[in-house]
């Protein structure tokens, strides 16, 4: 078995807000944006001392690229998707609706990197220690361990969100809050949701010479950025998405395909990885 590693969030949760500000503050000026995210992790230190380049590149840019909150390959850095929507809801909506939100984000990046809400999940009510957490994690596939600072701090962001009560020796999980994220329905109706899906990929086809296997970051991509207006996040695209998987809609036949060789950012249904997505009549 292949096994993975939880990732690695050196950022604190309560840190994510004000660092996705300065970046979207910032964007277009690298050095501007490097100065302001040293100055703000130096005034949170409690040592009183902090290394530019670490709280730059260690620290902020690493945590918030593996919660999929920013976009930085190349030479600029700004949010991604997922991160101008955080952004957006706090603005319009508050802090209540922002960690709602960033529960989605969470989900998301649990699911297919760290598995910790799928093995609380498996847990009656009532606590659970960190041993047998972990004991479950392996049982995944998930390299970890009781004081693995990887699952510490994970659990330290599932606190955040109100996924779990308590972040110590035990844990108790809030079901009905997981339950309601999952649950919870986006502002988008699913047949809304299927017509720019296919207008999408239609238009991808196209710029791609007619071929009709489509990646599906791109169509994620795509498809995100027609329905931001409602706080259509990437958590809300794969949920959505993978409905398309059980059978046809509008006359339409909807078929997913595996990589050659493993890409970034696919979609697991059912266990298995897909990267394509080809649409018939």
């Amino acid at each position: 078995m292949v096994r993975v590693r939880i990732p690695s969030t050196k950022a604190s949760p309560e840190q994510v807000l004000d660092l996705i500000k300065i970046i979207k503050k910032n964007t277009g000026s690298i050095y501007a944006m490097r100065d302001e995210i040293h100055s703000y992790l130096l005034k949170k230190s409690t040592r009183g001392k902090r290394n530019a380049y670490n709280s730059v590149y260690a620290i902020t840019f690493p945590t918030l690229r593996r919660l999929g909150l920013i976009d930085d390959k190349g030479p600029d850095v700004r949010l991604s998707h997922d991160g101008e929507i955080l952004l957006k809801i706090y603005n319009d909506e508050g802090e209540l609706e922002y960690k709602k939100a960033f529960g989605k984000i969470l989900l998301r990046v649990d699911y297919e990197k760290a598995h910790v809400v799928k093995c609380l999940l498996s847990l009656r009510k009532g606590a659970v220690s960190i041993e047998k957490l972990s004991d479950l994690l392996r049982k995944e596939g998930v390299d970890t361990n009781p004081a693995d600072d990887r699952l510490l701090r994970w659990l330290r962001y599932l606190k955040f969100v109100k996924f779990i009560e308590s972040a110590d020796s035990n844990i108790k999980v809030n079901h009905f809050r997981i339950k309601g994220i999952k649950e919870g329905k986006a502002k988008v109706k699913y047949n809304k949701f299927i017509n720019v899906v296919i207008e999408e990929y239609n238009k991808i086809r196209i710029r791609n010479r007619g071929n009709i296997y489509v990646k599906i970051p791109e169509l994620e991509h795509n498809v995100c950025n027609r329905l931001f207006r409602f706080n259509f996040t990437t958590y809300d695209f794969r949920t959505y998405l993978k409905k398309l998987k059980s059978g046809k809609f509008k006359n339409m036949k909807f078929i997913f395909s595996r990589p050659g060789a493993r890409e970034e950012n696919g979609i697991t249904i059912d266990g298995v990885y897909y990267y394509y997505i080809s649409i018939y009549r």
